[in-house]
């Protein structure tokens, strides 16, 4: 828990240095409603929206109140937390040698489905939508999870490096 408090306070900290903002309060109360779900044994959901509130925070984009109330905020955080608890169990149950059953054909059939909704809201303009940058979050942390269940460590690392590769 301190590590946490740390990080929050570092992450709070460079905020307020790259962008003259105090997320600190609002970043603390994100991670501190999502513990005490977890703390209290409530199935936790929105994993990914808190991820993506850290990241906006951080990078100096205000979430609001309304914005979060916002109904194409709303759609893109329930679609991308979708995503992010299917990729989960894909993820787990590829951990745990679990064989993929029909069941397990229909999860990453939703998944595809879900991602590719996600793009379309992302990518789509709308009268009243959000800021591109904002949208764009969302489809990151989907991105991340995907690449992260359905890749295994060597490649993840081979692409790291390679990546590196590039920018040395």
């Amino acid at each position: 828990m301190v590590a946490l408090q740390k990080t929050l306070h570092e992450l709070a900290l460079d905020a307020l240095m790259a962008h003259s903002q105090n997320i600190h309060p609002q970043l603390h109360h994100a991670w501190e409603m999502w513990l005490t779900k977890w703390h209290d044994g409530v199935e936790v959901t929105g994993d990914a929206e808190l991820m993506v509130r850290t990241i906006n925070m951080t990078a100096g984009r205000w979430v609001s109140k309304e914005l979060i109330i916002h109904p194409q905020y709303q759609r893109l955080s329930t679609v991308t937390d979708n995503i992010c608890l299917e990729l989960s169990k894909f993820h787990n149950s590829k951990e745990n040698c679990t064989t993929c059953d029909n069941n397990g054909a229909r999860n990453y059939t939703m998944i595809d489905l879900e991602m590719q909704e996600l793009v379309q809201l992302v990518l789509c303009d709308s009268p009243d939508g959000l800021e591109q940058d904002l949208k764009q979050t969302f489809l990151s942390v989907a991105r991340t999870m995907y690449y992260q269940a359905c890749c295994d460590p060597k490649t993840i690392n081979a692409h790291i490096s390679k990546v590196f590769e590039i920018v040395i």
